[in-house]
């Protein structure tokens, strides 16, 4: 049904009683995160012949309207009045509705208050802010200037229609020429150092001046257009210097600057980089760096030039600070994550990423409106009438196009039914967000690197896996108690084990005083063993961090019985365990006896306990702690745990008495000893032998067999636990490999067999297929995919990834594919007149498709900013010749024809060609 109360050309949302939206948006108020929601446009319209039609209360959502006054907020009302449904009659057309008043709501992210424009036709205009808590309050001219640039800073980090979507948004070009581009950048420059106060995005921990929306804003407006040298110039380079012009207030010293902001530094000096002025960008550094040398901003952009000039080692070791320096911070750690990744060390790279600060994601401030009456959305269909933007047809189809309208497709309602259940559709990671997306991106890369085999082995090699964890971590709590009985000493708790046998100890020491007596350094060590291991099981996770050769005396001294304990009754024993028991003399058979009596229920700690398979080395006690590391990492190597340090370890002490080559050989004192591991990864702990006197010296035939040379720390790497977030994301990118492996089987089946392909997927299914590829870092298949969307009906999703590609944005991606895959496809030049053509016509599409749903935001735009890059290529003439060819009609150029106005008010590379 056709209402004559409607715009013509802006959506109209109309209200169940008037005023209900800004009540709303007035209870929102104090639920703002970010910068706030868009402008909000409310009117209010009357029936001009007779009053007896109620009044009618409408709204719309607005980015990009000048908010600097309240004359300009007024026009933009005023200007409604013109887009209103005229009704035919004898004599002419007219309206029957005019628009008696409207309000004009813009958020003022830096005070938190919303300013609102009230106007009345024919009358004035009244001017307010309303804080959250509803009160009314006189306007200021500095809260005009930030509501200025509140309002320019949603409308370019807004300007992505798929990032950021409302119903009923009109956008409009914030900046439209170089007489205001002027004014935007004075009013950046002016609240630049008030910008801490407007956040951060959700990789950043704490906003700061140089990390925060306003600073996003400045360089996705610069960005897009490839005009570093003019940001550099006009912005920041004025900014990072500006403590010796007296810019700063009383709270910013010149002492605490000396000259230079280091913060703004590190963007100027990143600004310089992508401008291809390094020489300017390492000035910028090494004058920074003098001043602050711990600023993270500024260590990351100076490993980040490291890496692109190939010095992997001195990146590096910047990274490294810039993780010292401020270990709460994602990005600092990604780009240490980048370079591990860069040179290979992909063990280093999954501990950075499990060690990672991940943040919950806020999502982008979206207005609250209460459910409105009806809504109105018009179409201009002079302009829709060769492009179907939704129904199913033909016309969509990309030229040079590999899929085909081989049968009948469904139709929208059983697209539908199918798509509810579609697993394709169901894939967790689209829906990653913030840090869990860009570490999603890191497994992607690895994956892509050394494919999922080996992932899966360097998972296991860098994390406790399950099995080791419930073995080792905490093995008293494995015994079940239902085995356990009450009077058999066998079937006691490790613990409870260790302490007997101290206590035994003990009685041997006093009623025999010979050489087999401990020393005293050992007993005192077990009791120090039994109290440390009660500790070790009560922090559970904690302990998986801590060095399990922090103190060789201790572990030396609680060892050979936790060897009995693991080792079952039926395997062999160990080369030295061996050795131990033919030496063992014969007035210790009882101690023996005991042993063999508990094997039975000591098999039970079999698989909770690996046994060693190998002996386990001994050292000499002359030797420090990192020998007994040394030995460790031997043993580990055999049950595939990996121990990691890069600290030295302290020494051990020297014991204060000797004990006689029988001990060493496996006497009885040592051999009965329990060990609990003192981590939550088993390790099998050495014997830690005790130097045998000047009389009974060592064999150098023995002396070798038993020392063993320490390794480097520098190669030794402990295992961690794996947070639950990421492996999550490995299960998730799992998921996406094992439909991506099914999807292409299905592919090569299709084709083998000569069956058709188009409409084996919906739509929608092809779309999610081919942001699966991307993902998977295989844009061959990922064009292939949206191809076969874009035959079946109009996706500006696909069409948006095909301009990407056509523009550049994917050439790294595809040289990795073609180097690592064969079959891929040759490359189609980006110089190339076809893969030009291709690209405009998807400017085309998506220009239209802008234009009917009231995107009128020439730039910053997606589609304006990949054919920037067209134009850097190509040239702006050729580029703007060949759309002409294209035979276009004039409404359709003129939606075209405003890009090309862009690129050569604003004078970006290539426009003068």
């Amino acid at each position: 049904m056709a209402h004559n109360d409607c715009l013509q050309d802006v959506p109209d949302i109309f209200e169940n009683e008037i005023g209900e939206s800004l009540l709303a948006r007035t209870e929102g108020l104090g639920m703002i995160r970010e910068i706030g929601p868009p402008d909000l446009c409310h009117i209010v319209k009357i029936h001009t012949p007779s009053r007896s039609e109620p009044d009618i209360g409408s709204y719309h959502h607005v980015l990009g309207v000048d908010t600097s006054t309240s004359a300009s907020l007024a026009a933009y009302i005023n200007s409604l009045q013109y887009s209103l449904s005229e009704t035919q009659g004898w004599f002419g057309s007219g309206s029957n509705w005019k628009i008696a008043s409207g309000t004009y709501c813009t958020y003022n992210a830096f005070s938190n208050v919303d300013l609102r424009v009230q106007v009345k036709i024919p009358g004035g205009v009244d001017a307010y802010i309303v804080t959250p808590t509803g009160d009314r309050k006189e306007v200021t001219e500095d809260l005009w200037k930030e509501c200025h640039v509140s309002s320019l800073l949603r409308a370019i980090l807004y300007a992505d229609p798929t990032a950021y979507s409302v119903t009923g948004l009109r956008r409009m070009t914030p900046v439209a020429s170089p007489r205001e581009e002027t004014k935007f950048v004075e009013a950046i420059v002016e609240q630049f150092w008030n910008g801490w106060a407007l956040g951060s995005n959700a990789e950043t921990q704490v906003a700061s001046t140089a990390r925060n929306f306003l600073v996003d804003g400045l360089m996705r407006y610069f960005s897009g257009e490839g005009r570093y040298a003019d940001c550099a110039a006009e912005i920041l380079a004025p900014l990072a210097y500006a403590p010796l012009g007296g810019q700063q207030s009383s709270s910013r010293a010149s002492a605490e600057f000396k000259g230079i902001d280091p913060e703004v530094a590190a963007l100027l000096a990143e600004t310089y980089m992508k401008g291809d002025e390094e020489v300017q960008a390492v000035r910028v550094m090494h004058q920074a760096l003098k001043v602050k040398s711990s600023c993270y901003p500024l260590l990351a952009t100076q490993a980040e030039f490291l890496r692109r000039k190939k010095c992997p080692d001195a990146a590096l070791t910047v990274a490294r600070m810039a993780v010292k320096y401020a270990p709460s911070e994602f990005q600092a750690w990604a780009k240490l994550t980048e370079i591990y990744l860069e040179a290979g060390d992909y063990q280093r790279a999954m501990l950075t990423l499990n060690s990672c600060p991940m943040y919950t994601f806020v999502d982008h401030d979206y207005p609250r409106v209460p459910t409105p009456r009806r809504i109105n959305f018009p179409v201009k269909s002079d302009v829709l009438a060769d492009y179907d933007l939704g129904e199913q047809g033909t016309g969509t189809m990309p030229p040079n196009s590999r899929a085909s309208l081989d049968m009948d497709g469904p139709g929208l309602i059983e697209e539908m039914a199918l798509n509810e259940n579609s697993t394709i559709l169901r894939l967790s990671a689209p829906t990653l967000r913030c840090t869990f997306a860009r570490v999603y991106k890191f497994l992607t890369e690895i994956v892509s690197t050394i494919g999922w085999d080996e992932l899966l082995l360097l998972r296991s090699q860098v994390f406790v896996m399950e099995e080791e964890y419930r073995n080792s971590a905490v093995p008293s709590a494995a015994v079940d108690d239902e085995d356990l009985a009450e009077d058999d000493d066998e079937h006691l708790p490790l613990s409870a084990l260790r302490e007997r046998h101290t206590a035994e100890l003990s009685r041997t020491s006093e009623g025999e005083p010979s050489a087999d007596v401990p020393l005293p350094s050992t007993t005192d060590a077990v009791d120090t063993a039994t109290t440390e291991e009660t500790s070790t099981v009560d922090a559970g996770a904690q302990a998986i961090n801590e060095d399990p050769v922090a103190d060789p005396e201790l572990n030396s001294a609680a060892e050979p019985a936790a060897e009995a304990v693991a080792e079952p009754a039926t395997e062999p024993e160990p080369p030295a365990a061996a050795s131990a028991s033919a030496s063992e003399e014969p007035g210790k058979g009882k101690k023996k006896n005991k042993k063999n009596k508990g094997k039975k229920s000591k098999e039970n700690l079999k698989a909770e306990i690996p046994p060693p398979t190998e002996p386990p080395a001994v050292t000499d006690a002359t030797n420090d702690g990192d020998t007994s590391a040394a030995s460790i990492v031997a043993i580990g190597d055999q049950m595939d745990v990996i121990s990691l340090s890069d600290t030295d370890h302290g020494e051990a002490k020297e014991p204060e008495s000797q004990q006689p080559q029988s001990d060493i050989d496996g006497g009885p004192q040592l051999t009965e000893q329990l060990s609990a591991p003192q981590t939550a990864v088993f390790e099998t702990a050495p014997i830690e032998p005790t130097p045998a006197p000047e009389h009974l010296p060592i064999s150098g035939g023995d002396e070798e067999s038993l020392v063993t040379k320490p390794e480097e720390p520098s190669d030794i790497i402990r295992k961690r636990l794996c947070e639950r977030w990421l492996d999550n994301l490995i299960m998730i990118l799992f998921d996406d490999l094992r439909m991506y492996t099914s999807w292409r089987s299905r592919m090569h089946n299709l084709r083998a067999t000569g069956q058709p392909v188009t409409y084996r997927y919906t739509q929608a299914e092809w779309e999610a297929l081919g942001d699966l590829a991307l993902r998977l870092r295989r844009p061959s298949e990922a064009r292939e995919a949206y191809e076969y969307a874009l035959a079946i009906r109009f996706s500006a999703r696909a069409w948006q990834r095909l301009l990407e590609m056509h523009s550049g944005v994917y050439t790294s991606m595809q040289q990795e594919e073609q180097r690592r895959h064969e079959g891929v496809p040759e490359l189609m030049p980006l110089t190339s007149n076809d893969s030009l053509m291709q690209a405009l016509d998807a400017v085309v599409w998506l220009s239209v498709y802008h234009d009917r749903w009231y995107n009128n935001m020439a730039y910053p735009n997606p589609v304006c900013e990949q054919l920037i890059k067209l134009i850097n290529i190509h040239g702006l003439s050729k580029v703007r010749n060949s759309m002409v060819s294209m035979n276009l009609k004039p409404a359709v150029f003129n939606m075209v024809k405003k890009y090309f106005e862009v690129a050569e008010k604003f004078n970006v590379r290539g426009s003068k060609w």
